[in-house]
């Protein structure tokens, strides 16, 4: 009986009922009408109960999400209803969505006929990675008029799913690097400097070619003339270098700034490995979080996407000291490092710039940091009084700091990107590729 409940028809029938039977004390003829009305009444609503104990088993909905769901992206979770039964049924289902995703209102209201089904999706938009559990899908079953009777059917479909770094960013990032239209979505296309310098074959010689490049040995052999070919350098080793301090746990648009640079490691992790270079990854705080070591094994990108999905930002302050002492003793071979952090104001800079600095001569040294955008619209704001004129201030002074950190990096040879949180992967990839293209490393 727990899963029965009353209609607002029901209580305003036996209303009528009751009304129907005081009035009868005047007229008398109405106590029939009353009594047929109440049988009936009782009756229906019996005849619906047991409609539904025994039509249920013929009614069902399946829930499809994916096995993996992208953290920060709008993604489906499906639902395919089906009515077997040889009535038409009114059905509300309602989903237990995962407790991460706060939404207790998934709710969607169908008219099925009879020996019919339906489809539809409802979206979600993961924030946090983690276990995310779904549970059970309830329906909400109902006759059309004169129903009297609202059934629930609670399908026991549980399920779980895994809410990693950005899949689906990765994937976007890896069409639009490799694709004739990259310009279009902001990347870059960058003229290689200077030439190759890595010998991939000897070839024919063919007119155009250099002539520096003849191989007099080998033409000697074959009696015409041989030509070296050489390409652009690979297998670099690449470290994408996550700061899990507190200034990463700051928010924007749901996600910390932690988890935008994750979701930017994927994405370029990915682009590394298929330019043929090494890709590796290391986090920190005041202590060493995770360390996977540049190489381009065909699981690698596996293994980064494992250990990101485990990454968790404490409030404690980033021991970049510790960082200079882990690439020293762990990364023996000059590699490019893209060290993605955030410096609020100057004094935190300032107490890690000779970290920075010592790290840079042993290896190219990328610093990724973020702008304010809240700081950023504050410093355009109108001010009206004393208050708001300090707040403004204050705003325009950090925004300043900020640059002043671009600046004072660009003095130590090390290179700096200042970036909005949503442009992350696009300013990141961009750098990767100049890097590459000018043969900075």
């Amino acid at each position: 009986m727990k899963n029965v409940f009353l209609k607002p028809r029901f209580f305003i029938v036996s209303g009528l009922v009751v009304l129907m039977f005081v009035a009868s004390y005047v007229v008398n003829a109405l106590y029939v009408f009353a009594c047929v009305l109440a049988i009936g009444l009782v009756v229906l609503a019996i005849a619906e109960w047991v409609f539904f104990g025994i039509q249920k088993k013929n009614i069902s909905c399946h829930r499809t999400h994916s096995s993996r769901i992208s953290l920060g992206d709008i993604q489906k979770v499906d639902y395919h209803v089906k009515n077997s039964t040889n009535y038409d049924l009114k059905v509300e289902v309602l989903d237990e969505l995962p407790a991460q995703l706060q939404n207790r209102k998934s709710t969607k209201k169908l008219t099925l006929s009879k020996h019919s089904e339906s489809e539809f999706s409802t979206s979600i938009r993961p924030t946090e990675r983690g276990l995310y559990k779904f549970g059970h899908t309830h329906l909400m079953l109902s006759l059309g008029f004169p129903s009297l009777l609202e059934f629930r059917d609670s399908i026991n479909n549980s399920s779980e799913v895994k809410v990693i770094p950005s899949i689906l960013q990765m994937r976007k990032f890896q069409l639009q690097v490799f694709s004739k239209t990259a310009t279009m979505s902001g990347i870059r296309r960058i003229r290689a400097l200077g030439e190759n310098d890595e010998f991939e074959h000897i070839r024919n010689y063919q007119q155009g070619d250099n002539i520096k490049a003849i191989n007099w040995k080998a033409s000697s052999r074959n009696r015409e003339l041989m030509v070296n070919r050489f390409q652009n350098t690979k297998s670099q080793n690449v470290y994408c270098i996550i700061d899990k301090g507190r200034a990463m746990k700051m928010p924007f648009d749901d996600l910390s700034l932690m988890d935008y640079a994750i979701n930017s490691s994927l994405v370029l992790s990915n682009i590394i490995l298929r330019n043929y270079d090494k890709t590796g990854l290391i986090t920190f705080s005041n202590k060493l979080g995770a360390l996977v070591k540049a190489e381009s094994k065909l699981n690698q990108l596996e293994n980064v996407i494992d250990k990101l999905y485990h990454q968790k930002t404490d409030f404690l302050e980033p021991s970049f000291e510790l960082l200079n002492s882990i690439i020293r003793s762990k990364i023996r071979r000059r590699s490019i490092l893209i060290l993605f952090t955030n410096f609020e104001n100057l004094q935190d800079f300032e107490r890690n710039a000779k970290y920075l600095k010592a790290i840079n001569q042993r290896h190219l040294l990328v610093v990724v940091f973020f702008r304010n955008s809240e700081i950023i619209s504050l410093s355009k704001r109108k001010t009206t009084n004393r208050d708001e004129i300090y707040l403004k201030t204050f705003a325009q002074r950090n925004i300043l700091e900020k640059e002043t950190i671009v600046n004072s990096l660009k003095q130590m040879g090390v290179q700096s990107i200042l970036t909005n949180p949503q442009d992350l992967s696009v300013n990141v990839i961009n750098k990767y590729l100049e890097i590459k293209a000018k043969r900075m490393s």
